[in-house]
């Protein structure tokens, strides 16, 4: 008993210690990283806007619905979506690349369609403004404390200075989200 108490005693005392997760008004984490098709990209954007989602293939159409309105009302909002795959063993990471490649097409066209259905013109790069990111060790997630994503969609949103202006640990609703963005960006609240 006394040798099973040590080896737990030991084992979490060499657990590395679990960064808490950063609020509003911290530095936001930086990222190096590529997207599915290898653009890379930095995090935070220096001088831009950023809304960055965190999800896993459950929460993802929620996160996508949720991102899709928040570009449709400010096109300049440079969008990251993380998607966690961190429950996926290493062998079929070959396979889930594929999918999320499709899922970028597929984000393309429904992010296209919502722009029409506004009435609006969707930029004539949205092809390169569309960022999905497979976090298949969630060090992303992790990073910015998104760690309950079957559950939840994480979002956060950075300033142009590079610090947090607001972050929902679960889903928030699209007026929530569009409040937290037009204020950063328009610097009043969501019309």
């Amino acid at each position: 008993m006394r040798k099973l108490a040590l080896v737990a005693w030991l084992l979490l005392a060499a657990s590395p210690a679990v960064a808490p997760a950063p609020k509003a008004g911290d530095a936001a984490p930086p990222l190096a990283l590529a997207d599915i098709k290898g653009r890379a990209l930095t995090v935070p954007a220096p001088g831009r806007v950023m809304l960055l989602s965190f999800a896993s293939r459950s929460t993802a159409e929620a996160a996508g619905e949720l991102t899709r309105a928040a570009r449709v009302e400010h096109p300049e909002l440079e969008i990251v979506a993380f998607i966690d795959l961190s429950a996926f063993p290493g062998f079929m990471h070959g396979v889930i690349r594929g999918q999320v490649a499709d899922r970028h097409e597929s984000a393309l066209k429904a992010t296209r369609a919502a722009f029409a259905k506004a009435g609006e013109t969707a930029p004539d790069d949205l092809d390169a403004r569309i960022h999905i990111v497979p976090d298949f060790d969630a060090t992303s997630c992790k990073a910015y404390g998104a760690s309950d994503t079957g559950k939840h969609a994480a979002i956060v949103v950075i300033g142009a200075d590079g610090r947090i202006k607001a972050s929902f640990a679960s889903t928030p609703s699209h007026a929530e989200l569009s409040a937290a963005v037009a204020k950063e960006i328009d610097g009043e609240p969501a019309r």
